[in-house]
């Protein structure tokens, strides 16, 4: 009698666990469904091997739950982070709304933002030192003529060096504000006095049409006024050296020496007008 039920109740878990193996065929064996197969077999026939695999499922399991929770973790500081950047977008468009509105309003000029472009000194003749020198970028980076041309000095401030005047692929030439044919728009720094720089084939530059009564001194800065179209206004240009004592009939002279090291250029700086996007 004993011997029937025990084939009775084989046979009911035999037929279990087809069952089972027919549904986790259907499903691809899943680690869940593999879990739960590997449990109800335990169940029925306990061993060693079937406790090892529950346990090496359900430690996959384990492992599943917990990379899906760094995940979610993951995706959720994304998400802040993304809220966060787009409130910033919103405030940056706002913002850059109202001061266009602003400038017009105002009529005055408008920021315009620029690029950086560093290039080597190629080429230089010691015939023509103040004159001219080749760079070793072009159009391909983006130069043209009439660009700015500028260099570090000792101050730590950008410094008038001169203006691309030809430009090909990948070098161009510059005609330094030193050139006898230069002439920059100028003021004196912080007393509104507006002159011009003109070039001597020298170290000096020549401060002209400085009016009579003018108030400039040894030591005066002198930079790019408003009015100049290469240089930005407060360009530094040059440091007034001496004072001329014959003034002419409504104006008088003035020498300036140049701001940069004509003897150790090897690094011209660039200002690139940027592009605004459409």
């Amino acid at each position: 009698m004993q011997n029937e039920r025990r084939s009775k109740y084989t046979n009911i878990v035999f037929i279990i666990i087809v069952l089972i193996s027919i549904v986790v065929l259907f499903l691809r064996a899943t680690p869940y469904v593999s879990l739960v197969k590997n449990f109800v077999y335990y169940l029925a026939y306990p061993s060693v091997d079937a406790t090892r695999q529950i346990l090496t499922v359900t430690g996959s399991f384990a492992d599943s739950i917990k990379s899906y929770t760094a995940l979610h973790q993951e995706n959720l500081k994304y998400r802040r982070l993304n809220q966060e950047l787009s409130d910033r977008l919103r405030y940056y468009n706002a913002m850059k709304t109202e001061y266009d509105n602003l400038i017009a309003l105002l009529q005055i000029p408008k920021i315009e933002y620029k690029d950086t472009v560093f290039a080597r000194i190629s080429a230089r003749e010691p015939s023509q030192w103040y004159q001219w020198f080749i760079i070793d970028k072009g159009s391909a980076e983006g130069l043209r003529n009439d660009l700015p041309v500028l260099m570090l000095g000792k101050n730590g401030g950008l410094n008038a060096v001169g203006v691309i005047v030809e430009t090909y692929q990948h070098s161009s030439k510059i005609a330094l504000i030193t050139n006898l044919l230069s002439v920059v728009p100028v003021e004196i720094k912080g007393k509104n006095i507006n002159c011009l720089a003109e070039g001597t084939n020298s170290s000096t530059l020549k401060i002209t049409y400085i009016p009579l009564n003018a108030d400039i001194a040894k030591g005066d800065e002198v930079v790019a006024s408003r009015l100049s179209s290469v240089f930005d206004e407060g360009t530094l240009i040059g440091v007034i050296e001496n004072v001329s004592n014959k003034p002419s009939v409504d104006f008088k002279d003035a020498t300036a020496k140049i701001t940069f090291d004509s003897s150790v250029v090897d690094m011209a700086i660039i200002l690139v007008p940027r592009k605004e996007a459409k």
